[in-house]
């Protein structure tokens, strides 16, 4: 008899929130202005509903999905928010969702296996959120944590699916997403809700802030990219590509001096890397500080005396510093290893061409000496531009307007004519 009275009394209430709830929505339906009391009335109800719904498909271990909606639905009001049940409940679809997930992947059958870690991270959110919402005092000023404790064990047990996932969607071109697992992965531990029971060891920090990095990176968020640089530094197998990957950050940023200071730090890393060695020669060539961007090409020479292309940009810039007996006696050498290396023949006759500059407009009595010294010098400059000419024909730009003025100058008739 009492259980009778106890389920009539029950199907009598949800009547009742569904008579209010429908009421409620035919005075919004029709225009009319819903008082606070029926309206909150009506979230009372509607609430209840979501609950006894949620129940029942715990039970049943289906729907878990649309409990989800239907709560986060009810979590958007203000008021809700405050609602530890709506809070545990959402906790709980989630949980549901991913044994069940996970349940499928043990037994191979066919699931999103992305979906899995994203399951975990929402676990991971919604129970900092409940623990928020416990942290806040009730009426009586009181703080009550009923559900950190059980919360904490479940998410212990989830930490390490936050790593892998992060890796996991990296490797399959997630970004964002993985970004935001190995972010949790790394702050979950200092949340309040943890009380110092999660530890992340050294080595899994560091590779996790590489992941943070990489997939930061490509999906655009420097922000992101940069948030565990440097953790990310003290991955040591993977450091090369870490510096690699920031100096491009930094390089896009504008920030020119950690660009400088990053490329400095991957040159003397690896010494023989294309990578750093180009890019820290061309900011310094472009700044014009040839000085420092020849000290850069030596460090890679002596690293690699093989490399043929560090040692032609050493010579260039020997050029440029007008160092015009070291650049041929480079030159020269280089050419005995191959004397088709058109740039090397061009930087020795530059070199040779370039010291005739004013000879022409010298003292009067030192006339006779310097028109044989300009002779001298054009003759040697000649066969290393008629080399260059050789090798690159159409570099007209290049090649004509010095051997215009040799042939000119040593009265080369035929020569002269021909161009």
């Amino acid at each position: 008899m009492k259980r009778f009275v106890s389920i009539l009394l029950l199907v009598c209430s949800v009547q009742f929130a569904i008579g209010v709830f429908a009421q409620a929505n035919n005075a919004v339906a029709q225009g009319q202005t819903v008082d606070a009391k029926t309206a909150d009335k009506l979230r009372k109800a509607e609430v209840k509903k979501v609950l006894d719904d949620a129940k029942t498909n715990f039970k049943q271990n289906k729907n878990l999905d649309k409990t989800e909606t239907a709560v986060r639905k009810l979590l958007v009001d203000s008021v809700n928010m405050r609602d530890k049940r709506l809070h545990a409940t959402l906790i709980e679809a989630l949980r549901k969702q991913y044994n069940q997930g996970n349940e499928k992947l043990y037994l191979k059958q066919k699931y999103d296996t992305a979906m899995l870690f994203l399951l975990a991270r929402k676990i991971f959110v919604a129970a900092q959120e409940l623990d928020s919402v416990e942290a806040l005092p009730d009426a009586k000023g009181k703080v009550e944590f009923s559900h950190r404790k059980a919360d904490a064990q479940l998410l212990m047990q989830l930490h390490g699916n936050l790593y892998t996932g992060g890796v996991f969607l990296l490797n399959h071109r997630k970004y964002a997403d993985a970004v935001n697992c190995i972010d949790l992965y790394l702050q979950s531990p200092e949340w309040p809700l943890m009380e110092g029971g999660l530890k992340v060891d050294s080595l899994h920090r560091q590779h996790a802030s590489y992941v943070s990095l990489v997939a930061g990176y490509r999906a655009e968020n420097f922000a992101s990219a940069l948030k565990y640089e440097e953790d990310a530094l003290k991955y040591r197998p993977r450091f090369e590509t870490t510096l690699q990957y920031l100096t491009e950050i930094y390089h896009e940023q504008g920030n020119e001096k950690r660009y400088i200071e990053l490329l400095q730090l991957g040159l003397d890393s690896f010494p023989t890397s294309r990578f750093f060695f180009s890019r820290l020669v061309d900011v310094y060539c472009n700044n014009g500080d040839f000085a420092s961007a020849l000290k850069v090409t030596s460090k890679t020479i002596e690293a690699d005396s093989t490399a043929l292309v560090p040692q032609i940009i050493h010579q260039t810039l020997l050029l440029n510093l007008s160092r015009y007996d070291e650049c041929i006696a480079m030159g020269e050498k280089l050419l005995a290893r191959n004397d088709s290396l058109a740039d090397v023949n061009y930087n020795i006759a530059l070199a040779y061409y370039n010291q005739t500059m004013g000879l022409d407009k010298g003292p009067a009595n030192k006339r006779k000496e310097n028109e044989k010294k300009l002779k001298c010098l054009y003759k040697k400059c000649r066969p290393y531009m008629e080399r260059y000419r050789a090798l690159e024909p159409d570099k007209k730009d290049r090649w004509r307007p010095v051997l215009y003025n040799i042939y000119l100058n040593l009265n080369m008739g035929k020569e002269f004519s021909e161009l």
